[in-house]
């Protein structure tokens, strides 16, 4: 028979035994939460990366090398969504923070900051502070980029011989979008009429050509060679209208546009037509380093270097492709590659170039097409990554010249396929996959009456 001083023992140390193991799990829990919280990783599994960062974004906030800080004034119900975002933020470097007020318990403050409107902000970085009209990854980043980089920063696109407006509101002509995006990036859009100037603001940071449908006077010309002779940046999107003078004018330096159209009928995304060619951009060079996507050119015509020239490709349509030299037999839809006349692909549809100047060197880059930069074709795949990277290598603010966000992160994302591709898809899920069912259904029914 057992003591009962054995049995309050052996009690006491199974009591023992379990506050022991209640403690150490709880202080487990309590430890893992902790690191958890200190070393939080979250993984973004949505197709559109809606929760996460753009790489663009990335770049500019670890470049930081003072503390920016963020106040933000918020309405109830938006609490959780503006917090999201600038957590995001928060976690990309430990230089940004932040500070969420409730605009109805504190409109005194809001006030003392020009705050009116919720969900609207204030950064404030080395003394300066810059608005944000409401919090969102693209407001705050362009936010931040004029406080590393203050003061005015001038794009002059030329305007007056029929090229694309910059603040009309028709899909295939403005690109107002385009006018917005280099807002954002802390640049500011004017037009220039070279008629009605002598020479080109010393002020103009880049020119930019895009879409003429007329040719350029002589005096225009001479005007763009003296900007470039001088330091200046030109961009010229040229779509295939003939321009003879300025065809000459870029004969001088090396450069051929010929008056063709590229043609592509196998690498064309699907739903758009054989003129509509996809473009890759040339990974050697510092515009389309950082690039992921491909761009599409709508109405392309070539742009190539001659021989000894020091220039770079910075674009080429696929090996499928070509370039079409009998301009008519585009218009007639019969255009048939020819190998005595036409040029096989890949075939370059850009470069860049510098040019020897007294005050330094002088860049211009010719792009064989402006429709890509209009409302209608800028956000398809990498067109406006590839425009504002362009912009930016000629500007030399290669900080932020990476992969860009769309301004909206809808739920809905947008898929493209080339021909070959669909055609895959087509084959493999609508024939080859029931295919290969009625195959192993046939095989075991076989296999079956086999065995009887």
């Amino acid at each position: 028979m057992t003591r009962p001083s054995a049995v309050s023992r052996e009690l006491l140390l199974h009591g023992i035994e379990l506050a022991l193991v209640l403690f150490f799990c709880s202080g487990s829990l309590v430890l893992v939460n902790y690191i958890a919280y200190r070393h939080n990783l979250r993984i973004d599994t949505t197709p559109e990366r809606r929760f996460s960062l753009s790489e663009h974004t990335i770049t500019v906030l670890r470049s930081l090398v003072d503390d920016v800080h963020a106040t933000v004034f918020y309405r109830r119900q938006d609490l959780r969504t503006i917090r999201d975002v600038l957590e995001l933020f928060a976690r990309a470097t430990p230089r940004f923070t932040y500070e969420c007020i409730e605009l109805e318990k504190n409109p005194v403050r809001a006030q003392a900051l020009g705050i009116s409107g919720f969900g609207s902000g204030v950064l404030t970085y080395k003394g300066r502070r810059e608005k944000v009209r409401f919090v969102n990854e693209e407001n705050l980043l362009s936010a931040i980029i004029k406080l590393i980089e203050p003061g005015e920063k001038i794009i002059h696109f030329v305007q007056g011989h029929g090229e694309k407006e910059i603040s009309d509101t028709d899909e295939k002509t403005s690109c107002s979008m385009v006018r917005q995006a280099l807002e954002a990036e802390n640049y500011r859009v004017q037009r220039l009429l070279l008629m009605q100037t002598e020479t080109i603001p010393e002020d103009t940071l880049v020119l930019i050509i895009a879409g003429p449908q007329k040719d350029f006077l002589p005096r225009e010309l001479d005007m763009i060679d003296a900007y470039l002779r001088r330091g200046g940046r030109v961009l010229m999107l040229l779509d295939p209208f003939p321009l003879p003078a300025v065809e000459q004018y870029l004969s001088g330096h090396g450069i051929t546009i010929a008056r063709d159209f590229i043609i592509d009928l196998h690498s064309k995304l699907l739903n758009f037509d054989q003129l509509t060619p996809v473009i890759v951009p040339a990974k050697g060079h510092p515009i389309a380093r950082y690039l992921n996507q491909a761009a599409i050119f709508p109405l392309c015509r070539s742009v190539m270097l001659n021989e000894h020239n020091t220039g770079d490709p910075i674009a080429w349509s696929s090996p499928d492709s070509w370039a079409e030299r009998d301009t008519r037999s585009v218009h007639e839809d019969r255009a048939r590659f020819d190998d005595k006349q036409d040029v096989r692909g890949p075939v370059s549809v850009g470069v860049a170039l510098q040019i020897e100047a007294a005050g330094g060197q002088g860049h211009l880059v010719v792009i064989g097409n402006s429709n890509f930069v209009t409302n209608h074709y800028i956000n398809v795949l990498g067109n406006k990554d590839f425009f504002l990277n362009t912009v930016n290598w000629l500007a030399e603010k290669h900080l932020l010249m990476s992969s860009r966000t769309s301004p909206e992160r809808s739920q809905m994302s947008m898929f493209f396929l080339t021909e070959n591709e669909a055609r895959l898809v087509l084959w493999s899920a609508v024939v080859g996959q029931p295919a290969l069912v009625l195959c192993v259904g046939i095989g075991i029914v076989v296999w079956r009456r086999m065995r009887r």
